[in-house]
C-alpha cells in the first residue's frame, strides 16, 4: 500500500508517516512538501492514498491536483489544522477532512477499504459504426477558470480523434500548464496538446496555451493557425479567453465557443462579439457551475444562444460542427 505525504514541515511528515506505519500492512511512503511534487509524485507512482495539510489545499493550483486524484482513483485526506476547523474544504467539500486526533482511525479503516478492493479501472473504448461528419471549416473554442479543470474534463468526453479542431484556455498558474494538457490528454480520446506558435489546424486535436507568459489566439489569414502573443495580460489574465475569442471574430459563422465555469468576466466580451457575427455559443448554467461568474456576465451582454447543463455542453458543441446534408 502506498501513501503520499505533502506537508510543508518535515516534522509533521515525519510524525504522520509514524501515525500510518502503526497500521497491520506493508506500507510505502512518499513525501512531498509542495504542489508541483505532489502532482508529479502522484501522477507517476499513483499512491493508494494522499494525506495533505490544509494549507497547501487553499492555492488555486490545488484544484487541478484534486482532479488528477479524481481521474487516477486517489483517496485523499486533508489534514486540517485544528480539531475545531470546519468539517467540510469551502471549495471541495467531497474531500475528507480530518484532524490528527482521528487520523488514525481513519487511516485504519482506509486501508482496509483499500486492501480489500480489486482495482480494475479500464477505459471503455466502445465500437462505433460509423464517424460523423463535421464542417471541416468549423472550429471549436472553449473558455474556463474557477472550477473549469474538472469541467473540462466533462466536456472533452465528448470530443475523439474526428472532432473539430478545439482551442482552450483554462486559467491556471503557468507551472501546471503542461500537467493540465497530459492530464486531459489521458482522459479524452482526441490528442490533447500544447499549441505551437504558426501551427496549422487538424481534426481531432485539442491545443492549450503552453504556459502563462503568452495568449492562445488564432490567426485567420490566409487560413487558421495557431499564434502564441506575448502582449500583456487581457481581461486581468494570460492566457485570456476574450483574446482567443476576440481573435476569431472574423471567421465567426465558423466557429462554436463555449464559455464555461469561472469568476469575473474574461471571455464574456469575446463570447458576445462571436455571436454577434453569426457564431454558435453555448453558457454554462449556474446549477452545474462551480463559479457562475463569466457565464453570467456573456448571458447578461446576450453573447449566449443557448445555456446548458455542464453534461449538454460536449455534445451540443458536436451537433453544431456536423456537415450539413445537401439537398
Amino acid at each position: 500500500m502506498k501513501f503520499l505525504i505533502a506537508h510543508q514541515s518535515k516534522s509533521d511528515q515525519m510524525r504522520i508517516q509514524q501515525v500510518v506505519a502503526r497500521m497491520d500492512y506493508a506500507v510505502q511512503f512518499l513525501f512531498a512538501n509542495e504542489l508541483t511534487e505532489t502532482y508529479h509524485l502522484a501522477e507517476h507512482h499513483e499512491p493508494d492514498c494522499v494525506l495533505i495539510a490544509e494549507q497547501l489545499t487553499h492555492h488555486r493550483e490545488f484544484e487541478l491536483i484534486a482532479s488528477l486524484f479524481k481521474i487516477l482513483g486517489i483517496q485523499c485526506i486533508i489534514l486540517k489544522g485544528s480539531p475545531s476547523s470546519p468539517s467540510q474544504h469551502p471549495v471541495f467539500p467531497q474531500l475528507r477532512q480530518v484532524s490528527e486526533l482521528d487520523l488514525e482511525d481513519t487511516i485504519y479503516k482506509l486501508g482496509s477499504a483499500i486492501k480489500s478492493q480489486i482495482v480494475s479501472s479500464q477505459l471503455a473504448s466502445g465500437s462505433q459504426s460509423g464517424v460523423t461528419q463535421f464542417d471541416p471549416k468549423r472550429i471549436v473554442l472553449i473558455g474556463a477558470s474557477t472550477g473549469g479543470i474538472d469541467a473540462l474534463l466533462t466536456v472533452t468526453k465528448a470530443f475523439d480523434s474526428h472532432c473539430p479542431p478545439i482551442l482552450i484556455v483554462q486559467h491556471t498558474g503557468g507551472q501546471f500548464a503542461k500537467s493540465l494538457i497530459r492530464l486531459l490528454d489521458g482522459a479524452c480520446r482526441a490528442n490533447v496538446q500544447s499549441a505551437t506558435h504558426g501551427l496549422g489546424l487538424a481534426a481531432g486535436n485539442i491545443y492549450l496555451a503552453p504556459d502563462d507568459q503568452t495568449h492562445l489566439v488564432l490567426s485567420t489569414d490566409p487560413k487558421p493557425t495557431l499564434r502564441l502573443d506575448g502582449s500583456s495580460a487581457v481581461s486581468g489574465h494570460r492566457p485570456s479567453i476574450d483574446a482567443l475569442f476576440s481573435s476569431a471574430v472574423s471567421m465567426a459563422p465558423h466557429v462554436s465557443a463555449a464559455l464555461l465555469t469561472g469568476m469575473g468576466k474574461d471571455g464574456a466580451e469575446g463570447l458576445t462579439k462571436l455571436r454577434t457575427r453569426g457564431a454558435y455559443t453555448i453558457g454554462q448554467d449556474k446549477q452545474t457551475s462551480v463559479v457562475y461568474g463569466m457565464p453570467r456576465v456573456a448571458m447578461e451582454m446576450g453573447g449566449v444562444c443557448e445555456q446548458l447543463r455542464l453534461e449538454a455542453i460536449g455534445p451540443a458543441l458536436l451537433r453544431s460542427c456536423k456537415m450539413k446534408a445537401r439537398t
